[in-house]
């Protein structure tokens, strides 16, 4: 070991001090690879905080989409209830079922027709 930090120590004043200005132009382009990873990774951390940002507004809308979802299939599960209950009604031919029906159909033909456009 104490023969490798003597050669180089050999090498840096060798040629009138050329190693010297080696040494110094590797620290320089050391010093730039430095800095320049550094903007890299500071440009990785903002765009990772941009992923993440980005993610959290997504899983958002994705529970309010859920919510709605569910909303909705509670609606639809009401109603095929109903419609099953208003279906067994009409099977066993309760006259109320069928009175409350026409009375339905009434008034959905007493309402006034709009023209399509």
């Amino acid at each position: 070991m104490d023969k490798i930090a003597i050669e180089a120590a050999r090498l840096l004043f060798a040629d009138g001090g050329a190693g010297w200005i080696v040494a110094v132009l590797l620290g320089i382009a050391c010093l730039h690879l430095y800095r320049d990873s550094l903007r890299s990774l500071e440009a990785r951390i903002e765009e990772t905080g941009a992923t993440a940002a980005a993610l959290e507004r997504a899983s958002q809308t994705n529970i309010a989409v859920a919510a709605a979802l569910e909303s909705r299939t509670r609606t639809l599960e009401d109603l095929t209830r109903l419609s099953a209950e208003i279906a067994r009604d009409v099977e066993r031919s309760d006259l109320r079922t069928r009175d409350k029906l026409e009375e339905i159909l009434r008034r959905l033909n007493d309402l006034p027709h709009r023209p399509r456009s």
